[in-house]
């Protein structure tokens, strides 16, 4: 872990358990934990002004499940500020001190 993402005092984590069957496969369903620190330093109000904005984010899991346009919104705010990933370098060729890179974005599927 790096110093970036350590853990602190004030956070409030939300921890998503997915449930599996006896082959490890994921059955569809999920528990949903929040968890912050005993020692978390947030005044009473603030504590739970945030413990509530994390309930109301934990409280789409079951809307999503019976309204379909809501559950549709959310899939596409969530791939419109998704990170693009960056496109992987693959070594496609090399000769003596000059290696020839490939910058695709699908290199996965590539062969060399």
């Amino acid at each position: 872990m790096t110093i970036e993402n350590k853990i602190l005092s004030e956070d409030f984590i939300i921890d998503v358990r997915p449930e599996m069957d006896k082959h490890f496969r994921w059955t569809g369903g999920v528990n949903i934990s929040i968890m912050t620190s005993p020692d978390n330093p947030l005044d009473d109000g603030d504590y739970y002004g945030v413990m509530d904005f994390c309930r109301t984010m934990c409280a789409t899991v079951p809307l999503m499940e019976r309204d379909e346009d809501l559950r549709q919104r959310l899939i596409k705010e969530a791939e419109h500020n998704e990170e693009k990933p960056e496109p992987k370098l693959k070594v496609v060729d090399k000769q003596d001190n000059v290696v020839i890179l490939s910058f695709d974005a699908d290199n996965d599927n590539k062969k060399c």
